[in-house]
């Protein structure tokens, strides 16, 4: 079945620790929560676990342009997203769904109270390997 399997970029010791995985049974809240769960406590249960979480809930069109993890986790690390990778609370509104698109904001807040704002935008994969898992296709700082 579509999306159940181990990603062939996941290494073992993601697999081994029982980490989540797309599968179509999970709504968009739910990815974006599992991603932003994972990244506050980036470390737990291994070093740069919480990027690698969200690095498998990317599209394989983002995948593409800023993979591969090693790279992805560069990306995370910049200055532009620093703020979502071990974070004190977050907030978020209501999941937007338009048919097959999804957008969240999502406010992250740091050990000082210093406030960050995101928007995760998802889709429902139309074919392939995770034919009908919500993936993120981007997620944009707005302020």
């Amino acid at each position: 079945m579509p999306c159940h399997g181990v990603p062939q970029y996941v290494n073992e010791q993601y697999v081994n620790h029982g980490l989540p995985r797309p599968t179509p049974s999970l709504p968009p809240e739910t990815v974006v929560e599992l991603q932003l769960d994972a990244l506050r406590a980036n470390d737990d249960p291994y070093p740069d676990s919480g990027i690698e979480t969200a690095f498998v809930f990317a599209s394989p069109a983002v995948r593409r342009v800023v993979g591969p993890l090693t790279r992805f986790s560069k990306v995370v690390r910049s200055e532009r997203y620093a703020p979502l990778v071990d974070f004190d609370r977050v907030g978020t509104t209501p999941i937007e769904r338009y048919g097959d698109d999804a957008r969240q904001e999502v406010t992250v807040v740091d050990d000082d109270g210093h406030e960050t704002v995101y928007e995760f935008r998802l889709a429902r994969q139309p074919s392939g390997r995770f034919v009908d898992c919500w993936l993120t296709e981007a997620v944009v700082r707005i302020a």
